[in-house]
């Protein structure tokens, strides 16, 4: 099996447990064999053996929301050799030459050939050198991955490069104010797009860190976040302070499951919004229906598909003025036939924009008396119009208040009273658990996850329903 390094996004829990779905129900089978808080490191079962993977790669990095780039696995170097080779304090200086040109050999051996992150030597080479450590709070990070590590891995290899005949080998410099603080990222998405690095003679080598040891790996293929923010910015019609990011659209469209035939399949936003959820479903190529109670939002909703699907320059659908409808979500089953829809995947409303952290007896009874009986006539009539053991991806709020404390509906009780089951987002039997707290899931089944930024009042949590 060929192994492969995912780079997660930011909410790397919410990313791994989309990375694990996609791996357990696609048709590219796989597993996640070890993961920090940056990467996971995927075996697939048969991708290898598709002479095509690299477009298959690119299809996976397509679909998923939380992935920032894929890499190709070359070697892995343990823990402790790196550990020896960069000790937090130097004692044996010859022992830490020793283990460094043991790492130089590993390293010189993958650069050029064949099976090589350089399939040939050029006479123009550039590279970056991205370092994902196990944590970015990790002092062994700041302190001597960036400021020695990097330093070591970009010299040696722009020498090896030359060594093996590049006239010319240069590579990426970070800002060297950020190397001496040891407060580095890795480079994004968008510097890959522009150096170039996925051509022949460029490339960002990654050097991607777990519990266990660092992985080498060569990025292949890498998300476009230009695209995903022209979308969700310039679309005419858009409420910035509340609508969800694409990321997370894309996430939730892929726990409904649906992999193939994704052009067949009927998807429904009962609370469409402005139409974050439609818009980024019509680019994954679904059927998208919509509704909304409110008779301005729908207009837009329309407007920015008409926008995306010029934008895309795709002919405008016959059916588009009659799927996205003025209608209330309490009562969908009157404009929607009994079984029509292979996913439903929505926000609904989640309560007042909070600037300031409301009481908590004001929260609950917004939740007694608003979004309680709301979801709770929701799931009746999403139960009637959902096909027979389809999903249901669900967001409700979880809301901070002054008193200290969060509140949060009671999803599992109403979906149970429904009729729908609660499917764990991430099942801890496919994957290895790590020793490290801050890595370590403390439950066999992660039900649901929180997606939100520190500090934010609202936190919206992510469920996954199915019909029973």
């Amino acid at each position: 099996m060929e192994r492969f390094l995912f780079v997660l996004g930011s909410n790397w829990q919410l990313s791994l447990a989309e990375l694990d779905n996609y791996l357990n129900y696609s048709q590219n089978r796989g597993k996640i064999i070890d993961y920090s808080a940056n990467i996971a490191i995927v075996e697939f079962e048969n991708l290898h053996q598709d002479k095509q993977y690299i477009n298959k790669l690119m299809e996976i990095q397509f679909i998923l929301g939380g992935c920032q780039k894929i890499a190709e696995i070359y070697d892995f170097i343990d823990i402790n050799t790196i550990q020896d080779a960069f000790p937090v304090q130097i004692n044996k200086y010859r022992f830490v030459e020793k283990t460094r040109e043991k790492i130089l050999s590993i390293i010189g051996n993958l650069i050029i050939g064949k099976k090589g992150i350089f399939p040939k030597v050029y006479e123009s080479m550039f590279y970056a050198v991205s370092i994902y450590p196990n944590l970015y709070d990790d002092n062994y990070y700041s302190d001597i991955l960036v400021k020695h590590f990097l330093p070591f891995l970009n010299k040696e290899i722009m020498e090896i490069l030359k060594q093996k005949g590049a006239v010319k080998a240069l590579y990426y410099q970070y800002p060297e104010k950020n190397i001496k603080k040891g407060n580095l990222n890795p480079i994004f998405p968008h510097h890959i797009i522009k150096y170039e690095l996925l051509k022949e003679n460029r490339a960002e080598i990654i050097f991607g860190f777990t519990e266990e040891g660092v992985y080498i790996a060569r990025t292949f293929t890498t998300d476009d976040p230009n695209f995903k923010k022209k979308i969700d910015e310039e679309r005419p019609y858009k409420e910035f302070k509340s609508a969800i990011s694409p990321k997370l659209a894309l996430i939730m469209l892929n726990f409904l499951n649906i992999f193939v035939n994704r052009e067949k399949k009927k998807i429904l936003d009962p609370f469409i919004g402005n139409g974050t959820i439609g818009l980024f479903a019509i680019l994954q190529d679904f059927q998208i229906y919509g509704s909304d109670i409110d008779k301005k939002k729908v207009k837009n909703t329309i407007r920015n598909i008409y926008w995306l699907l010029g934008l895309l320059e795709e002919e405008i659908p016959p059916f588009i003025d009659k799927s996205v409808l003025n209608h209330d979500a309490k009562n969908l089953s009157d404009v929607f036939e009994p079984y029509f829809f292979d996913g439903i995947c929505t926000e609904p409303d989640l309560g007042p924009f909070y600037i300031k952290k409301p009481y908590y007896t004001q929260v609950k009874e917004l939740i007694e008396r608003n979004l309680e009986p709301l979801y709770d006539k929701f799931f009746r009539e999403a139960y009637q119009i959902l096909k027979p053991n389809c999903r249901l991806c669900f967001i409700s709020p979880v809301i901070s208040t002054i008193d200290g404390k969060d509140i949060q509906v009671n999803i599992e009780k109403l979906a149970s009273k429904n009729n729908f089951i609660l499917i764990p987002l991430l099942d801890l039997t496919r994957i290895n658990n790590k020793s490290n707290q801050k890595l370590k899931f403390r439950r066999q089944h992660i039900k649901t996850l929180i997606d939100a930024k520190k500090g934010q009042i609202t936190k919206r949590r992510l469920y996954v329903l199915e019909k029973k």
